[in-house]
């Protein structure tokens, strides 16, 4: 009887130690999955932000935001970027402004000469050199255009530059996340560089978008059509009379074409076309009654009607 009751003891402690170890690992398994939801969320919160800014641009714009101001701030800052990229170095054997106006060239079309560049002396006065022409070059671009239209090419513009980007950082941003976790092998937090990362990759789409507003700004040109388009009047339509259109039709269609274009004068003169109409126009077959299917087929060819036309 007491062993009997030391093995019931032992199933029972046996259960006890199951049940304890079941609840240890489900709570290990849910706080794991509330840090992966929480890290998620943290993941939400760097392209919500982003997202916010991109969109209330978005917004503004298509309210009709007056793009001058920003215009000439895209303008100092792609002049700024492109100035620390080719005479970045701290001495002046290093810079390359040759290399900094062919590049420039591509945005605006820029007066400024080498010399000028050269004897700039630091890059502080390159920027300001360069910036004032572009800025004497917008000017003119207004004048030429006119400031209300120049404004609204310049909203469609940046709408259309912004959509273009903002797709593309999409994508990045999903490469990004897929392989994001694969920093901790480095003793990186994933979390960390995701949003270190994607706030540079943020930051080079927003200057990237400037930089192609800029230049699409100033490489447009607008075409005026003074030359009204010509409008055909008394164009009249006819159906043909007849139920098949041979050669009567197409006679009658190449005479008023003639006499649209002015070929034909508005009297009644012959024309070798119309020597067409002279030509009987083919008419179809009229049937009365549908033969029987072992009756000889109307159409002459001696067979039943039914291994001929009555196929």
């Amino acid at each position: 009887m007491a062993q009997f009751v030391s093995e019931d003891r032992l199933q029972f402690c046996g259960r006890e130690m199951v049940s304890k170890a079941v609840g240890r690992a489900q709570g290990t398994v849910e706080s794991r999955n509330f840090e992966i939801r929480k890290d998620v969320l943290k993941y939400d919160e760097v392209m919500n932000e982003q997202r916010k800014i991109i969109y209330k641009r978005r917004q503004q714009i298509l309210d009709g935001e007056d793009l001058r101001d920003a215009a000439i701030d895209a303008i100092e800052s792609t002049i700024g970027r492109l100035v620390d990229q080719y005479c970045g170095g701290e001495f002046v054997e290093q810079w390359d402004t040759q290399g900094l106006l062919d590049d420039t060239r591509t945005h605006f079309p820029v007066r400024v000469t080498k010399e000028q560049l050269d004897s700039s002396g630091d890059t502080q006065a390159m920027e300001e050199l360069l910036l004032d022409d572009a800025v004497a070059l917008y000017a003119e671009k207004e004048d030429s255009i006119g400031a209300e239209t120049l404004r609204d090419i310049e909203r469609r513009v940046m709408l259309s530059v912004i959509d273009q980007h903002w797709r593309e950082h999409l994508y990045e941003m999903d490469y990004l996340q897929e392989g994001i976790n694969l920093r901790a092998m480095g003793q990186q937090d994933p979390l960390s560089e995701w949003q270190r990362e994607g706030f540079d990759m943020f930051e080079a789409m927003m200057g990237q978008i400037e930089d192609d507003f800029v230049q699409y700004v100033f490489h447009l040109q607008v075409v005026v059509d003074e030359q009204p388009q010509t409008q055909m009047r008394n164009v009249q339509y006819s159906a043909p009379a007849d139920p098949v259109q041979g050669s009567s039709s197409i006679a009658s269609a190449m005479a008023a074409e003639a006499q649209l274009q002015g070929a034909m004068p508005d009297g009644n003169e012959d024309l070798d076309v119309m020597a067409l109409g002279d030509q009987p126009a083919q008419q179809p077959v009229r049937v009365e009654k549908t033969p029987g299917r072992n009756e000889p087929c109307y159409c002459g060819s001696g067979k039943k009607y039914k291994l001929c036309h009555g196929r």
